[in-house]
C-alpha cells in the first residue's frame, strides 16, 4: 500500500521516477534503487561519501529523469493510483512503500516525504539497514526527521488540486446498541440528560445513541467495534460520558483522513418523549464530533408496547454513519 499519489510530496514523487532509472538493468525495482533516488532528490540529507564510505554502491542516476524516462520506459500516469510503472516492485521495495505510508500517518503528516521513505528502508531491508547505520544513520535519527517533517506550500496546493479532480469515495456503517432501564440511573441519550424515572444500566454513562453511533462510525472505517476501543471490563470507563467515545473515534477518523458525512439513527423507546430533545442532543453530538449538527438526523420510535422495549424496561438505537475518504 504506497498510498494515494497525492500523499507524496514532490520529492517522493521525483524519488519514484529515479527510483525505476536506477533499476534500469535491474528486473525488479529493489530498496536500493529507492536509495539512491532519495540521495539524488535530497542530497543535503544523504550524504553521498557517507554512503559509499558505508559500501553503498549506489546506481548511477541521470541529472534529468522525466527525459530519460521518456525516452527508456513506456508509462503512464493514473489519477489516485499513483504512478503505474512496467517495471514491478519487489516485495521487498512495497514493504518498504507501506511501511513509509504508515509512518507518515504514524506522525500524522500531511504527505509522506523522504524521511518516511528512508524510515520505510530501514524496516524493510536489514542488509541496507546495516550499511545506513555504519553511514551514521540510526532509526532514532530518522524518526527525529518524521516528527519535522512539514511538506511545502507547492506540495499542499498539488494534493489539493489532485484531490479536486479525483472521484469521491464513499463508505457506510451501521451500528446498534440496547440497554435495560433501571431505576436509579440517569437517562443519557446523546449527551444529554434527559429528565425520566429511569436511567440506562451500562459499565459506562449508558448512553445508547452515543454508543449506537460509535459502532457506525468504527464500522465505516474499518475499525472493529466500541468493544473493541472501550472494553467493559477496564475500569477506567465504569461511568465514562460516552461523548468520550465519540471524540475519540473522531481521532481514529482523522488519522485515516475520513470525513463525517452524514449521520442518521432511530432511537427506539416507549417513554419519554424524545423530540423535544434532539436539538440540544444534536448539538452535543456534533460538538464531539467536530461536525455540523445539521449533519447528524434523528428519529424516535415507539415499540407499540411490545417487547422488553414496548415495556418500558429497555431502550435501542439504530444508526448509519457515512463517511468520505
Amino acid at each position: 500500500m504506497m498510498g494515494p499519489i497525492e500523499r507524496w510530496d514532490e520529492k517522493a514523487r521525483l524519488a519514484m521516477v529515479y527510483s525505476l532509472l536506477a533499476a534500469k538493468k535491474s528486473k525488479t525495482v529493489e530498496p536500493l534503487h529507492i536509495l539512491a533516488a532519495l540521495q539524488k532528490v535530497s542530497p543535503d540529507m544523504l550524504d553521498k561519501k557517507a554512503l559509499k564510505a558505508a559500501k553503498l554502491a549506489l546506481p548511477r542516476l541521470p541529472d534529468n529523469p522525466l527525459a530519460a524516462l521518456q525516452k527508456s520506459v513506456k508509462w503512464k500516469f493514473k489519477v489516485g493510483e499513483g504512478y503505474d510503472y512496467s517495471k514491478p516492485h519487489s516485495e521487498v521495495s512495497q514493504r518498504a512503500f507501506e511501511a513509509a505510508h504508515k509512518a507518515s500517518e504514524e506522525y500524522s503528516s500531511e504527505m509522506t516525504g523522504v524521511p518516511h521513505l528512508l524510515l520505510g528502508i530501514f524496516a524493510a531491508d536489514r542488509g541496507l539497514r546495516r550499511q545506513l547505520e555504519r553511514a551514521g544513520w540510526s532509526e532514532e535519527k530518522i524518526r527525529t526527521l518524521c516528527r519535522e517533517y512539514q511538506p511545502t506550500k507547492q506540495d499542499r496546493e498539488f494534493a489539493e488540486n489532485i484531490r479536486k479532480h479525483m472521484p469521491h469515495s464513499y463508505r457506510s456503517g451501521i451500528g446498534y446498541d440496547l440497554h435495560r432501564l433501571a431505576e436509579g440511573r440517569k437517562l443519557m441519550i446523546g449527551g444529554i440528560n434527559v429528565p425520566f424515572e429511569k436511567g440506562s444500566v451500562g459499565h459506562s454513562d449508558g448512553d445508547v445513541l452515543a454508543h449506537a453511533l460509535c459502532d457506525a462510525l468504527l464500522g465505516a472505517a474499518g475499525l472493529g467495534d466500541i468493544g473493541t476501543h472501550f472494553p467493559d471490563t477496564d475500569a477506567k470507563w465504569k461511568g465514562a460520558a460516552s461523548l468520550l467515545f465519540l471524540e475519540h473515534t473522531r481521532k481514529l477518523l482523522d488519522e485515516r483522513r475520513l470525513r463525517i458525512v452524514h449521520l442518521d439513527a432511530v432511537v427506539i423507546c416507549e417513554r419519554p418523549k424524545l423530540g423535544p430533545h434532539f436539538p440540544a442532543m444534536r448539538a452535543a453530538l456534533a460538538k464531539s464530533l467536530g461536525i455540523a449538527p445539521e449533519q447528524i438526523n434523528l428519529k424516535a420510535k415507539t415499540n407499540e408496547g411490545t417487547g422488553d422495549i414496548g415495556r418500558g424496561e429497555a431502550i435501542a438505537a439504530h444508526t448509519i454513519a457515512t463517511l468520505e475518504g
